[in-house]
């Protein structure tokens, strides 16, 4: 199963490069053997913050924020043939996403709404990879590139105009004779100012867990468990006003696969639901994925 960066959930705008559960995949630190893949991860993401809540959108400050959004993210992998010391493995993927967003807010008495379907940011994701056994290791950077639309003073940005430098480790335990897979993701999202409002979004803490159970060769189910907290407050004429808007969200969801084709060379899908709770200063609402994974 291929690791799919994803968009939105963060900072400014209470939104930015990392999501609820996006994450939370089976076999997340396992490198496939040499080749090249791809994966299809459709997600949707519905959440609101409290209309008392003061929110720094673009530039601006609102109260309160509705927003839906989703679609489809493309991501092609490449596991190359080097042979590297202490038996590592290498493998670089590359995602484009592209999402509709439509949100609502108030503006003084009146209610705002917009929506539009673009591209958003594209993001580059270097990792290196161990494996002892049923134990696996992997060291990785996602970095995510400011070339989405996005437009001052509006609701419905699909990019964050911002770069995103995210250092991440994941540990798999994977035993197929037990049927038992055990993922567990981290990451530290370290963020650029915006230079068009200059708002600098603190750094974020999250963490993505998935624990399923193989009921045969094809089937599986389980769960999945999301952390998100923001360690460091955002900064910027906006961001002081807010007393320096930190946030944290917490969630929990079921998992279910499926391996469909033939066993060389399988399809690989996972569908998973990520429900928000103990939320601060974030959307607070539920993330479904649907992942489809294969090689070329």
């Amino acid at each position: 199963m291929l690791l799919s960066p994803h968009q939105a959930d963060a900072t400014e705008a209470v939104a930015g490069h990392y999501v609820t559960g996006a994450f939370a995949l089976p076999k997340a630190a396992v490198i496939p053997p040499p080749g090249l893949y791809w994966n299809l991860t459709t997600s949707y993401y519905n959440g609101s913050i409290s209309g008392d809540v003061e929110v720094p959108v673009a530039g601006e400050v609102r109260l309160g924020l509705d927003a839906t959004f989703g679609g489809p993210n493309y991501t092609a992998l490449w596991v190359p043939q080097t042979e590297m010391a202490g038996g590592a493995s290498f493998q670089l993927g590359l995602t484009l996403p592209v999402l509709y967003l439509s949100a609502e807010a108030s503006a003084g008495r009146r209610t705002v709404e917009q929506s539009q379907t673009d591209f958003g940011d594209i993001s580059i994701s270097p990792k290196i990879g161990w494996n002892s056994g049923h134990h696996f290791f992997t060291a990785g950077l996602n970095i995510f590139a400011p070339t989405g639309a996005w437009e001052e003073g509006a609701l419905d940005n699909i990019g964050m105009n911002y770069w995103t430098f995210s250092p991440t480790v994941a540990y798999t335990y994977f035993d197929p004779a037990r049927g038992l897979d055990f993922s567990i993701n981290a990451g530290l999202d370290f963020n650029t100012e915006n230079p068009d409002t200059d708002y600098h979004s603190g750094t974020l803490f999250h963490m993505d867990a998935v624990l399923i159970k193989q009921f045969n060769e094809r089937f599986g189910a389980g769960l999945v468990g999301s952390m998100l907290y923001q360690i460091e407050d955002d900064e910027g004429g906006l961001a002081d006003r807010l007393d320096g808007f930190r946030g944290r969200s917490y969630a929990l969801g079921p998992i279910i696969t499926y391996e469909a084709g033939p066993k060389e060379n399988p399809i690989s899908i996972a569908l998973s639901w990520a429900s928000e709770f103990e939320v601060k200063n974030r959307f607070e609402g539920d993330a479904v994925y649907l992942s489809i994974s294969g090689t070329f």
